[in-house]
């Protein structure tokens, strides 16, 4: 080994004495012994350990971004409700006399119905539940049948509505506006001869039925009406010599006519009856003469016994 880098050494000078300056041959007299040096061998140099693959790290996920906040909506200001608006009458394809009977109808049913419960109830207790009760059912059927006859203004089935409100709730509110109704809008109305005879019953609590059956003697157009008006006029006036005016009336000016107050007879007819009984069967008038046969067969006269008290039995078999 020595005598191999002491040969090395020797070439090494010879070429730089023979050829101090130049380069060249130096650089080329540099490569053998790079070469030679390379020759030797290499120092044996530990493997490196291997290095066992260390597990894959898992990704760090990114954390969600918190969203954010956004500013709360402002609240609307409470807004005024809408009005409601009034009830309307329904709109229907009935004509108006139809809807006048079918609101009839439905109140003669929850009438009866209401009767039929007051009559399970003892004594006094069902009279006084019905008529506690029957002024709403009179207020319902007022209040629908007028606003039949208010969206049909012109309408005449409007006039026998409100005839039938006066003649079935006498006394009520309903019927009283009704009554009033009939006076001022239908007084040249030739049915107001029906509404005559009701009031000459007395069963309707009204007020002024004088002046109102005078109203229609000297108003109506109708004969039929003035002569109605006339008999129940007669009929209730307190004032006799009043009532024989009337009834003479009757005879001289409506005498012919017929009425479903005279049941069948003439209003001539039915005025002379009612005169006779006003001026001999009335009260405090002197009882006509009449003559007969007592139990025993024997004639007398009812003047005969003048003076005495008499009681009159009057029967009969049919």
């Amino acid at each position: 080994m020595q005598m191999r880098w002491l040969l090395v050494l020797g070439c090494l000078l010879i070429t730089a004495c023979s050829n101090p300056g130049d380069e060249t041959s130096q650089t080329k007299s540099s490569t053998p012994a790079q070469v030679a040096s390379k020759t030797e061998p290499p120092e044996a140099t530990p493997a490196p350990e291997e290095k066992k693959p260390e597990p894959p790290k898992e990704e760090a996920k990114p954390e969600p971004k918190q969203e954010e906040a956004k500013p709360e909506p402002k609240q609307e200001e409470a807004k005024p409700e809408p009005k409601q608006e009034e009830a309307k009458p329904e709109v229907t394809d009935a004509t108006p006399a139809e809807q006048i009977k079918t609101i009839i109808a439905e109140y003669s049913k929850a009438q009866n119905s209401l009767m039929t419960e007051a009559r399970k109830m003892p004594g006094n207790e069902g009279r006084d539940f019905y008529y506690a009760k029957l002024p709403a059912l009179q207020q319902k059927c007022g209040t629908d049948l007028n606003a039949v006859v208010a969206a049909n203004a012109d309408n005449p089935a409007n006039f026998d509505a409100i005839m039938w409100v006066t003649m079935n709730m006498a006394g009520a509110e309903a019927g009283t506006k009704a009554m009033d109704t009939l006076f001022e809008k239908y007084i040249d109305n030739e049915k107001m001869a029906n509404l005559c005879g009701v009031l000459a019953q007395g069963r309707m609590p009204v007020k002024n039925v004088d002046e109102k059956l005078e109203q229609l003697i000297e108003e109506s157009p109708h004969k039929a009406v003035r002569a109605s008006a006339t008999m129940a006029l007669a009929q209730t006036v307190k004032d006799e010599t009043r009532a024989e005016e009337l009834y003479e009336s009757l005879i001289a000016n409506y005498g012919d006519l017929t009425s479903s107050m005279t049941r069948g007879k003439t209003f001539k007819e039915a005025a002379d009856n009612a005169l006779f009984q006003l001026k001999f069967l009335s009260i405090g008038k002197v009882a006509p003469d009449i003559e007969g046969e007592d139990l025993d067969g024997v004639a007398f006269k009812l003047s005969d016994y003048r003076g005495k008290v008499v009681v009159l039995d009057f029967w009969g078999d049919w």
